[in-house]
């Protein structure tokens, strides 16, 4: 393997130093220092930190069942509440980018959002969200492809985003396009989703198509989509 790009090499000794003295010398065995490792090498080392986990099993020679399971138990034990949170929304707009929507079907099954999430705590995460907002995931296809119906989806949005931003697209909107005075949030999404399939006329559609750049966990980004949607009707 060739050398790797550490962006900071101090604070990557400095933290490893702080964590395999915390209890005393020696006192962390095998697995516990893998994945302190692995948990310095997704922090401190760009070749590597966003390597999809087939990419990783390659670069440092362990099966990619392996990696998943290291990266898993390293987010458990060195993620907080609060990171954890931002981490997993950062994590799920980020994914949203390369999502695909599926429009509704023609017996009338509601459109879905679907997502490949290799990091199980990510999935995890997205899963418990949902529950808590009385929603689920269908990953029964397989265990990374995620499918989330248009409600579910409505509903995860309207949490990431605060109330604030809701309010400023729905008002952002409205001033737009004045005959959309009667819908809020969720409506005014549900119509932007049906929209955007139907215009499209595919059975499946790039989230990467809708929005220009990656910045769809901006709201604005979401505001000017909508009213571009809204005006080319």
């Amino acid at each position: 393997m060739s050398e790797l790009n550490i962006k900071d090499k101090d604070g990557f000794v400095d933290t490893f130093l702080k964590y395999y003295l915390n209890d005393g010398f020696g006192s962390l065995n095998k697995s516990d220092i893998d994945i302190l490792v692995m948990h310095l090498l997704m922090q401190y080392c760009d070749d590597l930190k966003h390597d999809k986990n087939y990419e990783l099993s390659i670069k440092l020679k362990i099966t990619e069942t392996r990696v998943k399971s290291i990266k898993h138990k390293a987010k458990l034990k060195f993620l907080l509440n609060d990171d954890a949170d931002d981490y997993i929304k950062g994590e799920f707009f980020a994914l949203l980018y390369r999502a695909k929507l599926q429009g509704e079907s023609k017996q009338g099954a509601s459109a879905k959002i679907i997502m490949v999430i290799e990091d199980l705590y990510v999935k995890q995460g997205i899963q418990g969200k949902l529950k808590s907002l009385g929603h689920f995931a269908d990953n029964s296809f397989n265990s990374e492809i995620v499918k989330i119906s248009q409600e579910s989806f409505i509903d995860l949005l309207e949490n990431y985003f605060s109330e604030e931003e809701c309010k400023d697209l729905v008002d952002k909107v409205k001033e737009a396009i004045p005959d959309k005075n009667a819908l809020e949030f969720k409506a005014l999404l549900k119509e932007f989703l049906v929209g955007a399939a139907n215009k499209s006329g595919e059975k499946f559609i790039d989230f990467s198509l809708l929005f220009a750049t990656g910045g769809i966990s901006e709201i604005t980004t979401w505001i000017d989509k909508i009213k571009e949607m809204f005006e080319s009707k």
